[in-house]
């Protein structure tokens, strides 16, 4: 039996499997956990070539798992991930030895690079595996497919027709929304439908990173230019040259970032931190906001000729709540979706749990629905799923909730509330196989909040 060749931590089962597919389909031998126990029974099990392990995973520290890592094996690479990272963090695991830390969400192609990059740097060879125990159906929904924009709207069809027919320009575009619309899938339409569509698309989330680090990300840096950079590390801009970047919630970048970012889309270069010269790049950028941009402007948030810059072509995508004859349309859709993700044989929504639906503001526009449609899928223990299914909040739709002309057909006894909140609680449980992380994530509810009811529970009986 060959050894693994790269070990992946990661406790989504989800983000797991995408991983694991993307690497195996570069002909990569993998394996993977879901927490640090795991992880360290793993390493003393096999001997890896690299360790891609997410910060944020339970009981794992990224500092002392790097250390024993390294005093085991010094040959091993460790590439760590995180949502939510932290400067300090980064700089000491780079201290310690790790080849690289990257932010979610994963990009692809930055991905495939750095692990490239680490089998280049060791001479190894890359090692065939037999991918059958993946479900057939499983591989094909993940698999690379082209962006569907699930629509019947007019103005959605008007949107998108603009989007096609500007795609093969380098005018940078400026994707306006709600939370939630899918200025992202607009992003990757519009690069799918350009000429670039064969070099990378790669996404930063300007939000969701401090200024300094930020900064590294979008234009790379020189070995020694701060403390941790212990190696020349190119930034996303020059991992897109040639492809498409895609800047998420542009107006919180930080103005001094806003000037550099202007300096490339007007020369073409980029200056690396800590670098003596610029470095060519030829890169489309499609920027988006869920903020009012000319507000952002007037409070001084927003450089206004940045804003010119990137609005050369606006789209302005409308919220769920002003297009209702895609509700039923996306439903059907993320039906299909999670039926063959979780393994699940839901057939529709009820007439009653639709009007339910139908009577939601839906602030959180597709993706709200798309989180309330996949519990539903787990939740459901009959061929359709019914209004009890629907998760709103953590509170279960009922007879409070539905709409006055459903509500008299719903008698429910009492005490059937808690009864039906226990067994969804228990019955997402099962699906994640008692991950109480993941469970309180679908259901909508803190980890505390679940562990509490939990307690409830065991007191009053059920163990």
């Amino acid at each position: 039996m060959p050894v693994d060749n790269i070990l992946i931590i990661q406790e989504n089962p989800r983000e797991r499997m995408q991983i694991a597919e993307s690497l195996e389909n570069l002909g990569f031998h993998v394996n993977s956990v879901m927490d640090g126990f795991q992880a360290e029974s793993a390493c003393l099990k096999n001997d890896y070539k690299m360790i891609i392990a997410d910060f944020g995973t339970p009981q794992f520290s990224g500092i002392d798992f790097l250390k024993k890592v390294k005093k085991k094996s010094h040959g091993t690479e460790l590439l760590f991930v995180s949502e939510n990272p932290v400067v300090e963090d980064a700089v000491d695991l780079m201290r310690c030895g790790a080849f690289d830390f990257i932010v979610k969400p994963l990009d692809k192609e930055q991905l495939e690079l750095c692990v490239q990059k680490v089998f280049a740097k060791t001479g190894s060879k890359v090692q065939e595996k037999d991918h059958s125990f993946l479900s057939r159906k499983c591989r094909s929904f993940l698999q690379k497919k082209p962006v569907e924009i699930i629509t019947k709207d007019s103005g959605m069809h008007t949107l998108l027709k603009m989007a096609a027919r500007v795609a093969n320009s380098s005018a940078s575009v400026l994707i306006q929304g709600e939370s939630g619309t899918g200025k992202e899938l607009f992003a990757r339409y519009i690069h799918e439908k350009s000429n670039r569509k064969d070099m990378p698309f790669v996404a930063v989330n300007c939000a969701a990173l401090p200024e300094a680090l930020l900064e590294s990300e979008l234009f790379g840096h020189e070995k020694g230019a701060f403390t941790g950079a212990v190696s020349k590390k190119p930034g996303k801009f020059e991992l897109a040259d040639n492809g498409t970047l895609f800047l998420d919630e542009i107006t919180e970048m930080q103005l001094h970032l806003q000037a550099k970012l202007l300096r490339v889309l007007q020369e073409n270069v980029v200056d690396r931190v800590g670098g003596t010269y610029p470095v060519d790049v030829d890169v489309r950028i499609v920027a988006t906001t869920n903020r009012d941009v000319k507000e952002a402007m007037e409070k001084g948030d927003f450089r206004q000729d940045l804003y010119y810059r990137l609005n050369t072509i606006p789209i302005v995508i409308p919220p769920l709540r002003s297009r209702p004859g895609d509700l039923e349309l996306l439903s059907k859709y993320f039906i299909k979706k999670y039926n063959i993700i979780d393994a699940r044989n839901v057939k529709a929504l009820t007439k009653e749990a639709f009007d339910f639906l139908s009577s939601q503001k839906f602030e959180g526009n597709v993706r709200e629905l798309e989180n309330i449609i996949h519990r539903a899928v787990l939740l459901a223990d009959k061929e359709n799923i019914e209004p009890e299914d629907l998760l709103m909040d953590g509170i279960p739709a009922n007879k409070e909730s539905l709409p006055d002309h459903e509500a008299s057909s719903c008698n429910m006894e009492p005490g059937s509330l808690r009864k039906m909140e226990e067994k969804m609680i228990f019955h997402t449980l099962d699906s994640t196989e008692g991950n109480r992380t993941h469970a309180a994530k679908i259901l909508g509810i803190s980890v505390r909040t679940l562990r509490n009811k939990l307690n409830e529970y065991k007191q009053g009986g059920r163990s």
